[in-house]
């Protein structure tokens, strides 16, 4: 599992400029609209390739380019994306992930297959969510991790919230203004 996110990382074809906005811009074609959430004022990763958010102890990296992301067509299912995806962790992995949950999560434009699980990541066991989510046309793969001692129902509930808030287009256009300024956080 620690390979997954280095290997992610350095796959990540384009790093987005990310606005001061409340509708977060994960991808080309993919929109986190957080006001009023918790996740309005995470911290971007400033230093990797602007893929990652930190909200406390918990991070969520992103990627429209896993695994599996060459399946383009679009009659191929979350599901069968999904198994592409991880059949190559299995191979890369020491330690596979212990899965506690499987569901789908009907979304405002669209729909996320969801795997909660607890994974090793740099040898430290993690509770996190993998979601691989269709957005209007694009799909995208979010991670979703932090220490294994948060209780299974709030990462359900974490997660549910993050795949929630995804969209195809930035869907305020206050929020999105050039001019918007969200909250600091409080915490680093």
């Amino acid at each position: 599992m620690k390979q997954r996110l280095a290997i992610l990382t350095l796959i990540a074809a384009l790093a987005l400029p990310q606005a001061s906005a409340a509708c977060a811009q994960l991808s080309a074609e993919v929109w986190m609209c957080d006001r009023g959430t918790p996740w309005e004022s995470a911290k971007w990763d400033v230093i990797g390739d602007g893929s990652t958010r930190y909200l406390g102890e918990v991070i969520l990296n992103f990627t429209q380019e896993w695994p599996g992301h060459e399946i383009t067509d679009m009659s191929a299912t979350l599901d069968e994306q999904y198994t592409t995806y991880a059949e190559w962790i299995a191979a890369e992995s020491d330690v596979p992930p212990e899965v506690l949950q499987v569901d789908k999560i009907v979304t405002p434009q669209g729909l996320t297959l969801r795997h909660l699980q607890y994974d090793e990541i740099d040898g430290s066991r993690t509770m996190s969510a993998v979601m691989l989510s269709q957005v209007g046309a694009s799909r995208i793969m979010l991670y979703l991790d932090t220490a294994d001692s948060m209780p299974l129902e709030e990462m359900e509930k974490m997660s549910f919230d993050v795949a929630m808030m995804l969209r195809d287009t930035c869907a305020d256009e206050v929020s999105c203004a050039i001019d918007y300024t969200p909250p600091t956080s409080g915490s680093d």
